[in-house]
């Protein structure tokens, strides 16, 4: 009797590289129909967490009646998981919000992806990995896709095109680091364990800033806004950061960074459908010679 087919280790992080990068792709477009509702970045952010800090906190308390996940807690991996979340998902969440006021959602998205390079950077300058020229090239053609559509939206739409994308910039070298610091950490904890603790950390700074910063007996939100910061919450938030930390822990942040660059394209197409954002001929080279990118990593 013959076995049924299993997926390898590798190919199961692909996927999940995959779906977490599908997922993320569509929310700046969720942003924008946010946006248009007259919200502000915060209260997007603080509203965003507040729907999804119940789920990782109980998803938390699921995972700590194990007596083995419990064993592996310390209070030096907590404070340290606590620290990286707020890199990834407090500080890059809130920047990519602000950034995505002053640029395109296909633009946006071109932008953040360009935080392979900085796993890369970081991870020789504090792991002493080895750059393969292969990813180095790889990431040369991707990001020339970047500049193509760069380039048209800074003629098209003016000098707040600079000021956004490079908000969004420090938005993914953030990002850059909770990837690569976390890798260990997840190795240690599990990736179930240190998405809760992490995400629960940032989901507090959070509604902390906000509680100083908004005025919260009058949020500026109306019942549409908080529909699509539901969705987001969901769909662009809790899936696939367990996506992203469960491909990490199986194919590495490099690979799961690189895998990632497949978003630009699926943002493109949600943007145009759902928000009628133009597509150029800039934005379907921008497209084609990232996907190139892509191909030659995977040759």
């Amino acid at each position: 009797m013959s076995k049924s087919p299993t997926l390898s280790t590798n190919t199961i992080g692909l996927l999940f590289a995959f779906g977490s990068a599908a997922l993320f792709a569509i929310r700046p477009v969720f942003v924008k129909l946010v946006y248009a509702q007259g919200t502000d970045p915060l209260t997007l952010i603080g509203f965003r967490m507040l729907f999804s800090l119940p789920i990782y906190a109980l998803i938390l308390y699921f995972l700590l009646r194990d007596p083995t996940l419990r064993r592996r807690l310390t209070i030096k991996n907590i404070g340290q998981a606590s620290i990286v979340g707020w890199f990834g998902y407090y500080f890059a969440s809130y920047l990519d919000l602000v950034g995505l006021q002053y640029v395109t959602a296909q633009l946006g998205r071109m932008v953040l992806y360009v935080y392979p390079t900085f796993v890369v950077i970081f991870g020789a300058l504090f792991f002493k990995t080895k750059i393969d020229a292969r990813i180095a090239l790889s990431l040369v053609i991707t990001y020339l896709g970047v500049l193509i559509i760069f380039g048209h939206d800074l003629r098209t739409f003016g000098p707040d095109v600079i000021k956004g994308s490079l908000i969004i910039l420090v938005c993914a070298a953030c990002f850059s680091f909770y990837l690569l610091f976390g890798k260990p950490l997840i190795e240690e904890m599990g990736s179930r364990l240190f998405t809760s603790i992490a995400l629960i950390s940032a989901s507090i700074g959070i509604l902390s800033h906000y509680a100083v910063v908004a005025p919260i007996t009058s949020p500026n939100v109306n019942n549409t806004a908080l529909f699509w910061i539901f969705i987001i919450a969901i769909f662009c938030t809790v899936i696939p950061t367990f996506l992203t930390t469960a491909a990490v822990a199986r194919i590495g942040s490099e690979k799961t960074g690189i895998l990632a660059t497949i978003g630009p394209g699926f943002t493109s197409i949600f943007a145009v459908t759902i928000l009628n954002e133009n597509f150029t001929v800039y934005h379907l080279v921008g497209i084609v010679v990232t996907i190139l990118g892509i191909s030659f990593l995977k040759k």
